[in-house]
């Protein structure tokens, strides 16, 4: 598991809703954080792509409702973790 990748997704995470890296664990998703609206949705997404270098399919992005989700399906994209 790359430990780097990982802090990277709660470095993001955590800048975006602007939560304390802390606050963020493999089981948070949208409906934790009022903050975590579509416009965030899209801003986290525009912050995955460009941090990994990748183009997500609009139904992964979709589907990206958890940490683990998203770790999941950067994994996809050859993300390791």
């Amino acid at each position: 598991m790359s430990e780097n990748n990982y802090e990277k997704i709660k470095d993001i995470v955590s800048k975006i809703l602007l939560v304390d890296k802390e606050d963020i664990t493999d089981k948070i998703s949208r409906t934790d954080f009022e903050a975590w609206d579509s416009m965030t949705h899209l801003v986290i997404i525009s912050e995955l792509e460009q941090s990994f270098d990748i183009i997500l399919e609009d139904d992964d992005i979709a589907a990206m409702n958890t940490l683990d989700d998203i770790k999941a399906i950067l994994a996809k994209y050859e993300v390791s973790f």
